[in-house]
């Protein structure tokens, strides 16, 4: 800063200059403070020299800029109108996201894959862009491109770049995958002695699917992934499969995507020798639900030191076996510490204690404790042996029983209104029954609906009963807590889908959902570690939506100035980060700082 005198005609006015630079790198300057007339520092200064007075002013403002001390003062006129195409904020919450990236070495990964090709663009920059965007604003590729420019850090990139990008995202995916997770060993503590397989599908809005393969105007054959198949969403829209494998950390660790008319059950075990082979990860447990639990994905997890649990369809069994895990006698209790022991066997172990599901006493007593029975099964074609568990809940039951009450209720009302019955076998027409009457041995034309009390009793008998088939012999407890984290991978699943919007997805070619996909996983992983670092105290809704609300206003030559609210979340934030955006204003040069520090790792 230096002083400033401009002469009139009656007198000199001091002011206090500023030089910066612009959002162009030109140097600039701008009129920081005005100190008056020579008359009014004169007033301030006393008997002293004004223009003495205010250079050594003007010194001490410069030392605590430096200092980072300095009370800044922004000059602002009601009449003057801001410039056109110049934003006046700019997003700020990336910057935790940033840490994060830098920190598994994405940066790193980034330029090991560039060394491979020559790029006329800064892919890690792309890439950056587009990790930062599917948390804070999801939208399509173009999108991204569009808000290229609306961060602190300029994002130097043309539209063509991204969907270069996408295609070295897709051939370089699983390399991608393999390093993070190595990376990321390194920076949090992962649990990988059991991983969760679970798959789910993402439409597209279109209305036809695509053909296997297509051939372009060079003769290049590319495969197309959009097809029909059984959609989690039930729309009729074209889809892609997306299975992917979640630690005991709920980090994710590897992922695949298939053509939607794929079957679930030939993915896992491909995805799996990714994790085996290439990450080095040998001894696991892979837990799955029971659509993807086919033979010969267990039989696969049963060999070197692996292992399965995985859930097991009880009406799916051959008969001896329903009818063994439907026997009333001959229960135990899964142990719990948190529940005190009924009075009259208080002495004795649990573990030799039998009990009766019909017995009154027993859903007296006993009606918030789960039950089980156990036992080895063999395959005798195969000779494939495993043990089967199954258990029963008394409040599981009551709880479909209600849920069945109520499609009961709607059967009825649909009986009555003589409606056309749905054939799905989760609609409540299900427990409906059609019969037809003729008259005088003619063409019937008498049609009756009614309840089918038999399809009832069939599908109710089955009520608080689960059954888990594993080749552990590790206590009943155990595996039943370990099947119980399934819900770790379909939380991913949501997070992906509602938080990060990756549905619908706005690309077409294989190569660029692949990569579409992966551009999620990596923010998945990223926002996982950032909630392990908040030891959980927020969920993950409330993380995102606070950082999508921190921006920060513009204050031209001087900084920026935060625009959001500052709570308990901001707080953690900030002190698992390392810096703070919540002064009253941060400067240009510490926001360059804080920066540079992050690209540190």
């Amino acid at each position: 800063m230096k002083l400033k005198i401009t002469k009139t005609k009656k007198t000199s006015i001091l002011y206090v200059q500023k030089a910066y630079r612009d959002k162009n790198g030109k140097s600039t300057s701008r009129i920081h403070e005005r100190l008056g007339t020579l008359e009014e520092v004169r007033q301030r200064c006393g008997d002293r020299d004004p223009v003495e007075w205010a250079r050594e002013y003007i010194a001490r403002l410069t030392a605590q800029e430096k200092e980072g001390r300095q009370v800044i003062i922004s000059r602002l006129s009601p009449t003057k109108l801001i410039e056109k195409g110049e934003a006046q904020s700019c997003e700020s919450g990336y910057l935790f996201l940033k840490r994060l990236y830098h920190k598994v070495g994405m940066d790193r990964i980034c330029e090991a894959i560039s060394r491979k090709h020559k790029f006329d663009f800064d892919f890690n920059k792309v890439l950056e862009l587009m990790v930062y965007e599917r948390l804070l604003r999801p939208a399509s590729k173009l999108g991204n491109y569009r808000r290229s420019g609306s961060y602190i850090e300029p994002f130097d990139i043309e539209k063509q770049h991204i969907y270069r990008s996408l295609d070295i995202l897709d051939r370089h995916g699983e390399y991608i995958q393999k390093r993070l997770f190595l990376n990321s060993s390194k920076v949090v503590e992962r649990d990988t002695t059991v991983m969760y397989y679970d798959c789910t599908n993402y439409f597209f809005e279109r209305e036809s699917a695509d053909p296997d393969y297509v051939t372009d105007k060079k003769g290049n054959v590319h495969e197309r992934i959009r097809k029909y198949g059984v959609s989690k969403e039930h729309r009729p829209n074209p889809i892609v499969q997306m299975g992917m494998f979640i630690d005991n950390s709920g980090m994710p660790v590897a992922m695949c995507i298939n053509p939607g008319n794929a079957n679930e059950q030939t993915t896992l075990i491909p995805t799996e020798k990714i994790i085996v082979e290439k990450m080095g990860v040998s001894k696991i447990v892979v837990c799955t639900d029971g659509g993807l639990s086919s033979e010969g994905n267990r039989s696969y997890n049963s060999t070197a030191e692996r292992s399965f649990i995985t859930v097991q369809s009880i009406k799916k069994l051959e008969d001896n076996l329903r009818d063994w895990c439907l026997e009333p006698t001959g229960w135990k209790l899964v142990k719990s510490d948190t529940v005190q022991k009924d009075k009259r066997y208080r002495d004795a172990d649990e573990d030799e204690l039998e009990f009766d599901l019909t017995d009154a006493d027993t859903a007296r007593y006993y009606g918030d404790r789960t039950f089980y029975r156990e036992r080895w099964i063999v395959n005798e074609k195969t000779k494939f042996s495993q043990r089967l568990i199954v258990t029963f809940s008394y409040k599981y039951r009551d709880y479909l029983r209600f849920l069945r009450q109520r499609e009961i209720d709607k059967a009825d009302s649909n009986a009555r209104g003589n409606r056309t019955l749905t054939k799905s076998y989760k609609s409540p027409d299900r427990f409906l029954s059609e019969t037809y009457a003729t008259e005088d041995g003619e063409v019937a034309v008498f049609r009756t609906v009614s309840l089918n009390l038999d399809a009832i009793s069939e599908e109710e008998k089955y009520d608080g009963f689960y059954a888990i088939c594993t080749d552990l012999s590790d206590n009943v407890t155990k595996i039943i807590e370990l099947n119980h984290n399934r819900w770790e991978s379909e939380d991913a699943f949501r997070v992906i889908k509602t938080d990060f919007k990756g549905r619908p997805v706005f690309v077409w070619t294989a190569e660029h959902i692949r990569a579409h996909f992966i551009v999620c996983f990596i923010t998945l992983l990223l926002f996982r570690i950032m909630e392990k670092e908040l030891n959980y105290k927020y969920t993950s809704s409330a993380i995102i939506e606070k950082l999508r609300s921190m921006t920060m206003n513009i204050v031209k030559g001087e900084g920026y100035k935060p625009n959001f609210t500052r709570d308990d979340l901001t707080d953690d934030l900030h002190a698992k980060a390392g810096f703070r955006l919540d002064t009253e204003i941060v400067t240009r040069q510490k926001i360059k700082q804080i920066i540079a520090n992050i690209k540190k790792g």
